[in-house]
């Protein structure tokens, strides 16, 4: 009898899961579409690899211009209304590139990819771990794992289908019957936070103590909130700036050709979709909190061994280090344990903590901007920045984790 109530929820949510694990699939090749197709865009929109580039930035401009407020809307709305409200606008921005006749028209709707996000990212995370609170953290990372298969697989998709037009219909279909699923699935109701029977026995526990003492030895916004917020920015800043910069590294520090610089990258997207399966099956034994600490303390390491002692194996071996540790669900995860920190604003804390990586995408590249040039010097001081943040990391991970001793009846 027991085993029967505890699956039913897996049933009676199942579609739901499937639906947003689509919606993420379609969401993440919708990211790098257009840079897949980025000669057949120049035709179409009559520009150049410089207008390429102007679209693309737009996307992150129309995350940035929504991601707080999203939040908000969520809490306040419903997970399902802005889980729609994402994917109608992930729907405007493929069916309006397949319209757009010139760079101004596609730079216009690319800004709907950034409201996509993040409205997705506001309602999506927290349904999945309303829906599933067990296993939030290994559900949460599931939306990583489709998202990397599906990038995996758009190149073919690409050589299959050379057409663009024909790719943003077809993508745009799957959004309209993804969108369907959705309006018939069934949503867990809001602030819900995981019922096993021994957590219940601690909640009758806590439920004993004055309210002062039970105030007290719970998560505060204005120091764990904004911990896990900034651990959310460092994450995201670890991975991106590699990504960005691991082929300068390959040509200007190590001397390789062009071709084998950017083979570094094939070892990065290997070892970040294996992490993602293996992190799913891990955090159902270890403690998310535990995770947050010892990926980025990984990464950190082979950072510094790379910058201080560069060599091609090395690269190799880093290059496939931060992608398993500090891509492949690591972030998904500092998520999981700031929604259960804060049950009641899930929406809003997952808007903070989406904001803050967003970020990245400026900071990053700016601060490099004043640095990175074709010497091997200014390389390396790329990566010693991205060494510094990664240790800054680190060091918030655990304070984070010293303070959440404090609350053994949360992570």
């Amino acid at each position: 009898m027991e085993a029967e109530e505890t699956s039913l929820p897996r049933r009676r949510h199942a579609s739901l899961a499937t639906a947003i694990y689509i919606n993420y699939a379609i969401l993440s090749m919708a990211q790098i579409l257009i840079s897949q197709y980025s000669s057949n865009f120049q035709v179409m929109w009559r520009t150049d690899l410089h207008g390429i580039s102007t679209v693309i930035s737009m996307m992150g401009i129309g995350r940035l211009l929504t991601i707080l407020f999203a939040g908000d809307f969520s809490d306040r709305f419903g997970r399902k209304p802005v889980l729609i409200v994402g994917m109608i606008a992930n729907f405007v921005f493929l069916a309006g590139l397949m319209f757009s006749h010139s760079m101004m028209m596609a730079a216009i709707f690319s800004l709907f990819l950034g409201f996509a996000n993040s409205f997705d990212d506001a309602a999506a995370y927290p349904a999945l771990s309303e829906a599933f609170p067990a296993k939030s953290a290994s559900m949460s990372s599931l939306v990583k794992a489709a998202m990397s298969l599906a990038q995996f697989g758009l190149p073919f998709l690409v050589a299959a289908i050379p057409n663009a037009s024909i790719t943003l219909g077809i993508l745009a279909v799957v959004v309209l019957i993804d969108l369907v699923l959705i309006v018939m699935s069934r949503f867990a109701p809001q602030g819900t936070v995981p019922e096993s029977a021994e957590e219940k026995a601690k909640e009758a526990a806590v439920a004993k103590e004055s309210s002062e003492q039970q105030s007290a030895r719970k998560p505060s916004m204005k120091i764990d909130g904004i911990g896990l917020i900034a651990l959310g920015f460092t994450i995201s800043f670890t991975f991106y700036v590699y990504t960005q910069y691991i082929p300068n590294f390959g040509t200007s520090v190590l001397g390789l050709n062009d071709v084998a610089a950017k083979s570094l990258m094939s070892w990065y997207a290997i070892f970040s979709l294996i992490s993602v399966f293996v992190t799913t099956v891990l955090v159902t034994k270890v403690k998310p909190i535990y995770l947050v600490i010892l990926y980025p303390l990984i990464s950190l390491v082979f950072l510094i061994l790379m910058v201080a002692f560069p060599s091609v194996m090395l690269a190799r071996i880093t290059s496939a280090v931060v992608g398993f540790f500090a891509a492949g669900g690591v972030w998904q995860l500092g998520l999981s344990v700031l929604t259960q920190y804060f049950p009641q604003k899930k929406g809003k804390v997952t808007g903070y903590y989406s904001f803050a990586a967003a970020l990245t995408y400026f900071v990053g590249p700016f601060v490099s901007s004043f640095i990175i040039s074709s010497t091997a010097a200014s390389v390396l001081q790329v990566f010693w920045i991205d060494v510094a943040v990664t240790l800054l990391g680190v060091v918030i991970a655990v304070f984070v984790q010293l303070r959440n001793r404090k609350y053994r009846f949360f992570v």
